[in-house]
């Protein structure tokens, strides 16, 4: 079976070519909320257009530490991901676009407990990497020629994080709302089309 860091080479290498053919076109920020994390999440947005249907969506999201009280200390869990999404643009408007989302992503989930049993402390951290397929839809509203704000919503299919101290699901639904700034000249629509 591959290692998560062969599957990962293996990703970047697949995508190197269709991101190579692409033009780099838009950067953003955005927040969001998973529904295991059970926080809200910040993170950044890049866009690689590869013709006027098929874009290419690198993001990273950073969530807010998750804090469960147990009947003998606490338990914190921190979340980021690294995902490269296709999308696919199935309604282009001129103030619309409406657009299918599938894509990868490598999960990071940190656990940290505190115990105190019989008067003694205890403090245990694992740190977990997961891989994941991301399925959803998304929106994006061009304002004008250079902002774009969207909001997307994701499910997020793995394998659950197995602490010795809590199983963890992987999978879960994500909300993330944003806005994308264009940083390319925009071409001819006959060499380079819109958002």
């Amino acid at each position: 079976m591959m290692s998560k860091k062969n599957l990962l080479f293996a990703l970047i290498f697949l995508l190197f070519p269709a991101i190579s053919f692409s033009q780099f076109t838009h950067v953003g920020v955005a927040a969001g909320y998973g529904t295991e994390i059970k926080e809200p999440g910040f993170g950044a947005y890049g866009m690689f257009s590869v013709n006027e249907e098929i874009k290419i969506m690198p993001n990273v999201m950073f969530y807010l530490p998750h804090k469960v009280n147990t009947d003998d200390g606490t338990q914190k869990f921190t979340w980021w991901t690294i995902s490269v999404d296709g999308n696919y643009i199935i309604i282009n408007q001129q103030t619309l676009r409406f657009y299918g989302i599938m894509g990868l992503t490598f999960i990071s989930i940190t656990g940290e407990q505190d115990e105190v049993i019989n008067g003694q402390e205890f403090k245990d951290k694992l740190t977990m990497q997961k891989l994941g397929l991301n399925i959803g839809a998304g929106i994006r509203l061009p304002l004008s020629e250079y902002i774009a704000p969207f909001a997307e919503v994701k499910y997020t299919l793995g394998d659950a994080a197995d602490f010795q101290f809590q199983n963890l699901p992987i999978s879960q639904f994500t909300l993330t709302v944003g806005i994308l700034f264009r940083i390319n000249e925009t071409k001819p629509r006959s060499q380079n089309e819109d958002l």
